[in-house]
């Protein structure tokens, strides 16, 4: 959950969206193998941001990732947000949990 502009954000990633992100080239199977770049991040959050707005555009995207920046969030913590939430929608673990189980082991 992200707070924007004093509104609660949640991403999401159902199925549907997640075949329309391997519709425009990004493998959700091998989220590891992604290139993290400025523009990758914003098509992340759009994608995740669909199930609240169908209509949502990059542009638009972009602009509530300013406005996230702008609150005092940065990049590491959105980045992490996104990542976290892809993986939930594909049945894994919080990213955290998952470094702690590899590192217990």
């Amino acid at each position: 959950m992200l707070r924007i502009d004093g509104k609660d954000y949640e991403l999401k990633y159902p199925i549907n969206v997640l075949c329309s992100m391997c519709d425009v080239g990004i493998d959700v199977m091998n989220l590891a193998e992604l290139k993290i770049d400025i523009r990758t991040v914003r098509e992340l959050f759009m994608f995740g941001l669909k199930h609240e707005n169908k209509k949502i555009t990059q542009n638009q995207a972009g602009e509530l990732m300013d406005a996230f920046f702008e609150d005092g969030g940065d990049f590491d913590k959105l980045v992490e947000e996104v990542m976290n939430c892809l993986n939930k929608s594909l049945g894994g673990k919080p990213i955290e949990e998952e470094k702690e189980e590899e590192e217990g082991k």
